[in-house]
């Protein structure tokens, strides 16, 4: 796979000349926004965090796009982990062009809900993962009525929607600004409230996606924090194992944090409990940010900058 990520559920090709892009992951409490507008040598970022309900969502976003001044701008939105559904398959004999559509009808019996009401979407699976198993590839399901929510609200806000991707490439993107050697693998923990994701990535191809519960307070709660830590340190370390045994790959020396709060030194708790370096996250687009607004934004970036064809 080359340095260009493919794009989940397309809707337009994105436009010569764009003075920008739009990440946008819409949750069921706000909506993420980072803005990534040209730089040199880098886009420069900004990004916003909007708490809302689902009928304010319209408001409030509509609201942004004319302070920002982003009406026609290209939006990238991401569905957050809990609305959508990943299934490893063995990859159909059919034609590229064919693949999501032959790959939908082999899904359709793992879901708990009709395929007509289903949208879908196929990524590749690394084939030095496979371990003498058969092709596979991933097929991606989110609700038809979700996407349609998704694409109604981008449209009536003045933004042009491009594409809907899922949180787990948006955080493989993120990963892929950090890597520094395309061989090896990097991994990422991503916390915020309410949500832990793990990711694996080797050569621009997403390996492992691991998501779990995280409760912040519960971290900031002096009578709770040990649990917290070793509750994390062996999901941490379950992930490292399944990359190694399962996917027969060489763990990553180093673990790229970020999050939970810019205030909690999480770092510093976890390092003695896993085998893998620490590291913080660097990226030129969040040395000059709000960190907390960082944090909440972290996946609508990856989107944002995800890496295009010419």
């Amino acid at each position: 796979m080359s340095s260009v990520v493919k794009k989940l559920f397309s809707f337009l090709k994105r436009s010569k000349g764009s003075n920008g892009t739009v990440g946008l992951e819409i949750r069921p409490d706000g909506l993420a926004l980072a803005i990534a507008r040209p730089g040199n040598p880098s886009p420069e970022i900004s990004f916003h965090y909007l708490q809302c309900n689902a009928a304010e969502r319209e408001k409030a976003l509509s609201g942004l796009v004319e302070e920002q001044a982003l009406a026609g701008m290209t939006c990238r939105a991401v569905l957050p982990s809990d609305q959508y559904k990943i299934y490893p398959i063995e990859k159909p004999e059919v034609e590229d062009s064919e693949l999501s559509d032959a790959a939908r009808w082999r899904i359709k019996d793992m879901l708990d809900f009709n395929l007509e009401d289903a949208t879908s979407d196929v990524y590749s699976f690394p084939s030095d993962a496979l371990r003498g198993r058969p092709e596979q590839l991933n097929v991606v399901v989110s609700r038809r009525t979700i996407i349609e929510t998704t694409v109604k609200l981008i449209q009536d806000s003045g933004l042009t929607l491009e594409s809907i991707d899922i949180a787990d490439l948006a955080l493989r993107n993120i990963l892929l600004q950090q890597s520094r050697e395309n061989e090896r693998a990097s991994a990422l923990l991503y916390l915020r409230r309410g949500l832990g994701i793990m990711v694996f990535v080797k050569k621009d191809q997403l390996y492992l996606a691991r998501h779990f519960d995280f409760s912040l307070e519960s971290l900031s709660d002096p009578s709770q924090q040990d649990s917290v830590i070793q509750y994390l340190s062996l999901e941490i370390q379950r992930s490292f194992d399944y990359f190694e045994s399962q996917l027969g790959q060489i763990p990553p020396q180093e673990l790229v944090l970020y999050g939970p709060d810019p205030n909690i030194p999480l770092a510093n708790m976890l390092g003695g409990s896993i085998s893998a370096q620490l590291v913080s996250l660097t990226m030129p687009a969040l040395e000059n940010s709000d960190q907390a607004d960082a944090i909440q934004c972290l996946i609508a970036a990856g989107a944002a900058l995800r890496k295009e064809a010419a």
